[in-house]
């Protein structure tokens, strides 16, 4: 399976590499992090944990 880049902060796959070389920090497009700790995932994980977030979301709206 193809691994993916993923937001720590987000989750979104939006990510691009800010600077090169030795520090490596990629940048988010969607919540502006910028950083060189990033998720590398594969895509079933990455479903499974959306799934997990939607399910958590809904399980907060009944409270």
């Amino acid at each position: 399976m193809r691994k993916i880049l993923v937001c720590p902060v987000c989750r979104s796959k939006d990510i691009e590499l800010d600077t090169g070389g030795y520090t490596g920090k990629y940048y988010c497009k969607t919540c502006g992090y910028t950083g060189s700790y990033i998720l590398e995932v594969t895509e079933g994980y990455y479903k499974e944990m959306e799934e997990g977030e939607k399910m958590q979301r809904e399980l907060d709206d009944k409270k």
